[in-house]
């Protein structure tokens, strides 16, 4: 057992998190707001997709689903879509009378082996904030086996107010800077093809994006 992987000494890590966010799902404030979505619509994801021919997504720490409705919605005729997630009641109303067998895969992001694949494009946006630093290194690994041609990442750079004012802790756990994290995801054998940095007006970055290709 290797010092690379605290969860196998700590199962009550995963245990842990999973209850913090069955909890968070409970709140109808916390659904508001999906980054996915927004970064979907931003960035105009679909047609990078398109460029890498895909046609099967994960959305890795997929949450309320929005990101994957307006797929569903918009681009059912060109890609399918599936999710995963700590939480079974991260889903939105929407998906009640929607979700074919398999759609939702339950785990833990660090745990080896636990993302469902292979999934042409793997997305993962307000997630790896979330993320025990000592377990980044190990989510990484798993987003990069579960794709095959491209992984997009969308990255929160600031401290959550959520996590204080419901649960008395934070929610965002790893707060990094830009460099942080591109090196994170470089050792984890995954090469940028291009990114971008969404800053505040006062340039204070906020958000990083990052479209990735496995390295050869």
């Amino acid at each position: 057992m290797s010092a690379e992987s605290p969860e196998l000494l700590d199962p009550s890590a995963s245990a842990h998190e999973k209850a913090k966010y069955e909890q968070m799902w409970e709140r109808d404030d916390y659904r508001k707001f999906s980054p996915g979505l927004h970064a979907l619509e931003r960035l105009d994801l679909a047609a990078r997709f398109r460029d890498f021919g895909v046609r099967t997504i994960l959305d890795a720490g997929c949450g309320s689903g929005k990101f994957m409705q307006r797929i569903m919605e918009r681009h059912a005729s060109e890609f399918t879509i599936r999710g995963f997630d700590i939480a079974a009641n991260c889903l939105d109303p929407w998906f009640a009378d929607k979700m074919a067998p398999g759609f939702l895969s339950l785990g833990c992001m660090w745990d080896e082996g636990a993302l469902p694949a292979p999934n042409d494009a793997v997305v993962c946006t307000d997630v790896m904030e979330h993320i025990p630093t000592e377990h980044v290194p190990a989510v990484l690994r798993n987003l990069r086996a579960a794709a095959t041609r491209c992984v997009f990442f969308g990255i929160a750079l600031f401290p959550d107010a959520f996590g204080p004012k419901v649960l008395g802790t934070p929610l965002h756990l790893t707060v990094q800077p830009v460099d942080w994290w591109r090196a994170r995801v470089a050792e984890a054998g995954l090469e940028t093809i291009s990114g971008a940095v969404q800053k505040n007006p006062d340039e204070t970055p906020m958000w990083l994006y990052l479209l990735c290709r496995p390295a050869a």
